[in-house]
């Protein structure tokens, strides 16, 4: 028998499954959801709004003698911030071809159901599309209040910018309350950003950052706060603390650093941070218990029907399925949280 007989009547030995080449981890969106903190009860409502108390009232406090004056005053310390709803959707389409040829089809003729394939990776990549918008899609200038986007830590954490209709300047100590918090100390004492500043990424500064800031000052336990970077920052921090690691004497020793921590505080790896130079300088240190992933429960990654588009005059021979979005992604006390734009 012939070369070419053999390769006619021999099919390809195919493996049906699918191997997903485009899979990156989202940690912080992980622990989110960890946290109950990624929610879709919320029926309606046209703002995102929720009270905060922003200043304490022990300034007026009066000490006194006997038959002295008791002096009055009052402060105002209630602030109303104000997140609108942003959408998204996704179109899922198949067109004639797929549908006479594979949509349906038996198991001979089909190597992978087109359509079922199609719904479940729009769903992944929904979820991921709105992971990168957390990190705001690699841009260093936050979305606005008033922009279609979804917002971001650098929304929220980006110094000097309005932030919840609530407007922050901190040459005139104007809303120090909601900036986020700064590497070179106490928002009482600072009337300027440094957190565009170049910075090296050692152990003694991820310490400085927390605890001489205001993040510890709203830091109720070790484990509210998560700290993101690219690998590349990663292992350089992952080797200074190999560094200080003290093996047990014998033949047999572990190397490597597989989950880290630092003072109970937990350094995260992410991927999608090492996909731009302009990412790879970022490092973020959150306090998850502030942060809020919220999405309508009209429109949580919601799937429209297929619908014919051939069925209206001059409508054409495909079928179309929208995955639907609602919400927005905000933080209730930037303070507690910090963004370092240009770390190495």
């Amino acid at each position: 028998m012939s070369t070419a007989d053999l390769t006619k009547a021999t099919r390809e030995l195919f493996d049906r499954t699918l191997v997903d080449q485009v899979h990156m981890r989202t940690p912080v969106v992980e622990a989110l959801q960890r946290n109950g903190q990624v929610k879709s009860t919320f029926k309606g409502g046209k703002y995102i709004e929720k009270l905060i108390d922003t200043d304490t009232i022990d300034s007026e406090v009066q000490e006194y003698t006997a038959n002295a004056a008791l002096q009055d005053s009052k402060k105002t310390t209630l602030e109303k911030p104000r997140f609108t709803w942003k959408y998204a959707q996704l179109p899922l389409r198949y067109d004639v071809d797929e549908y006479i040829q594979n949509v349906d089809a038996g198991t001979e003729e089909q190597l992978l159901d087109l359509a079922d394939h199609l719904v479940a990776k729009g769903q992944r990549d929904l979820q991921k599309y709105m992971s990168t918008k957390i990190f705001n899609a690699g841009s260093t200038t936050g979305v606005a209040d008033s922009a279609t986007e979804f917002q971001s830590f650098v929304s929220a954490l980006d110094a000097d910018v309005t932030y919840g209709t609530i407007t922050r300047t901190a040459s005139s100590n104007t809303a120090d309350y909601w900036q986020g918090a700064d590497p070179s100390g106490l928002w009482s004492g600072i009337t300027s950003s440094t957190q565009a500043t170049a910075a090296n990424l050692t152990i003694s500064n991820v310490r400085k950052w927390i605890y001489e800031s205001d993040i510890y000052h709203y830091m109720e336990g070790a484990d509210d706060l998560m700290m993101l970077c690219c690998p590349t920052l990663y292992n350089k921090i992952r080797a200074e603390m190999e560094s200080k690691v003290i093996y047990k004497p014998g033949l047999k020793q572990k190397q490597g650093i597989t989950s880290m921590y630092l003072d109970g505080h937990e350094i995260v790896s992410v991927p999608y941070l090492q996909t731009t130079s302009t990412m790879k300088t970022w490092f973020f240190i959150i306090n998850l218990r502030y942060w809020e992933w919220r999405m309508s429960n009209k429109r949580n990654f919601e799937l429209t029907p297929f619908e014919w588009q051939g069925k209206n005059s001059g409508g054409h021979d495909f079928w179309l399925a929208r995955i639907m979005m609602c919400g927005n992604f905000f933080c209730w006390k930037p303070n507690s949280s910090m963004w370092l734009s240009n770390v190495s």
